[in-house]
């Protein structure tokens, strides 16, 4: 599994314990659509968890269960927390950097508007990198809730010629729909930015 791969498990897997914590009366539905990923997805990583006796399951009905945390799943719930956050300042670091030299090249190209595509850390490291280099965040879309104080919004409503890029900071899995909402709203293909490839580079 490659460090990107790696990465994208690893924080899904932790969302997954967060919200089983929290409520542990989501459906698999409810988890998929919090989570952003497909529905399918979600059950193969709670049999997994199942199966590591990370997560146990109560049946309530003959229709409805609760999932629940082991003591094992409460564990690596915090194991996971504190990976995630020394991997995320790791991250920031070297994503400051490479996002640095590429925002700078846009503006210095005349290229100031852009978009979001996608949350978490790369999409924070994103956005503080914009406002230090006084790019235009247009909007943050592919997200289902406020982000940073901006509401999603769709490409769609995003007009052509208003903005001149779209930072796509979504899982492997997104950035098929993405390219079909940018194709839509009118942005061409080599608007896109792949914020994740940006920061493989900078590694490699």
């Amino acid at each position: 599994m490659n460090n990107r791969a790696e990465s994208e498990d690893t924080s899904r897997t932790l969302r997954l314990l967060e919200l089983i914590h929290q409520d542990g009366g989501l459906t698999q539905r409810e988890l998929s659509r919090r989570m952003g990923i497909a529905l399918g997805l979600v059950n193969l990583s709670l049999k997994r968890l199942m199966r590591l006796e990370l997560v146990k399951v109560q049946h309530l009905s003959a229709r409805r269960v609760m999932y629940l945390l082991t003591p094992r799943g409460m564990t690596e719930k915090g194991r996971l927390s504190t990976r995630y956050l020394t991997d995320s300042f790791s991250m920031y670091r070297a994503a400051r950097r490479a996002f640095l030299r590429c925002f700078a090249a846009l503006r210095d190209g005349g290229e100031r508007r852009v978009v979001l595509y996608g949350d978490g850390p790369l999409a924070e490291a994103a956005y503080l990198t914009l406002q230090e280099l006084k790019l235009e965040l247009c909007g943050v879309a592919g997200v289902g809730v406020a982000f940073l104080g901006h509401a999603p919004i769709s490409l769609a409503e995003v007009a052509q010629g208003t903005v001149d890029r779209v930072l796509f900071a979504g899982s492997t899995g997104e950035e098929a729909r993405c390219r079909e909402e940018m194709t839509r709203a009118g942005l061409p293909p080599e608007a896109l930015v792949d914020l994740s490839a940006l920061l493989s580079e900078a590694d490699g």
